[in-house]
C-alpha cells in the first residue's frame, strides 16, 4: 500500500524548505522526484500591479523553484545514485514561458525564467556528474482554477466581453478545439518522472492542444 506524507508549506520561505528536508531525514524518506508545481497568476494590467503583488508573484513562481532545487538536490543525488537512470526534477513552466502572454506579461516573465533556468540546470547537473535529470512542462489553457482566472482576466481587460465569449476565446486559440485537462498534464509529468524519459534532460514538453504551433 502506498503511503502519503503531507507537509504544508509556503514555497517562497526558505526556512520552511529547511524544515521539510529535516522532516524527511527524521522519517528516513528518500526523494528521487521533485515536481515544482506551485504558481500563481495575476492577470492585471501592468500599471495596476502593486509592488507587493509583483513580489508575491516572483517569490512563488521563481523563488519557490530555486529553493526546492537548492534544498532537495543533496537528497536527489543520494537517491539517484541508487537507481539506473537517476532522480528526476520536473518544473512547471507554461506556454507563457515560450511566447508572450497577452493578458499577463509578468506571468510570462516568471515562466520564461523557469524555461531557461531548467535548461541551465540540466547543463549544471550534467557537468557536475550529478545523477539528476531536469525537464519541464509547458501547459496551455487547462480546465483549472487558474484557467478560470485567465478567463476572468480576459473579461476584466475587455469589459464588453461575456463569460461565454471569454471561455470560447480560449478554445478558439487552441487548434484541438477544447481546453486541456489536469490529467493530461499529470500524464506528461509522470512520463518525465519515469525511466521512460531516461535520455531526456533540459527538455520541454508542450501540452497545449497546438496553441503555440500557430
Amino acid at each position: 500500500m502506498l503511503k502519503h506524507i503531507f507537509f504544508s508549506m509556503n514555497v517562497s520561505e526558505e526556512n520552511e524548505w529547511i524544515d521539510f528536508v529535516t522532516s524527511l531525514k527524521v522519517k528516513n524518506k528518500p526523494i528521487d522526484i521533485l515536481v515544482n508545481n506551485a504558481g500563481i497568476w495575476l492577470g492585471k494590467e501592468i500599471n495596476n500591479v502593486t509592488f507587493e503583488e509583483y513580489q508575491k508573484l516572483i517569490s512563488i513562481n521563481l523563488t519557490g523553484v530555486f529553493l526546492g532545487i537548492k534544498h532537495l538536490t543533496p537528497s536527489l543525488i543520494e537517491a539517484g545514485e541508487k537507481t539506473k537512470f537517476g532522480s528526476s526534477v520536473i518544473n512547471l513552466s507554461s506556454v507563457a514561458g515560450l511566447v508572450g502572454s497577452q493578458l499577463d506579461p509578468l506571468y510570462s516573465m516568471t515562466k520564461g525564467g523557469i524555461t531557461t533556468f531548467t535548461k541551465s540546470m540540466a547543463i549544471y547537473f550534467g557537468k557536475k556528474k550529478y545523477p539528476i535529470r531536469i525537464n519541464q512542462v509547458h501547459p496551455g489553457i487547462i480546465e483549472t482554477d487558474m484557467g478560470k482566472q485567465v478567463a476572468e482576466a480576459r473579461i476584466n481587460q475587455n469589459p464588453k466581453m461575456t463569460k461565454e465569449e471569454s471561455y470560447s476565446s480560449g478554445i478558439m486559440q487552441t487548434p484541438l478545439g477544447r481546453l486541456g485537462t489536469v490529467q493530461e498534464v499529470a500524464n506528461t509529468i509522470l512520463f518525465l518522472s519515469s525511466d521512460e524519459s531516461s535520455f531526456m534532460t533540459g527538455s520541454s514538453l508542450v501540452v497545449d492542444g497546438g496553441l503555440t504551433a500557430q
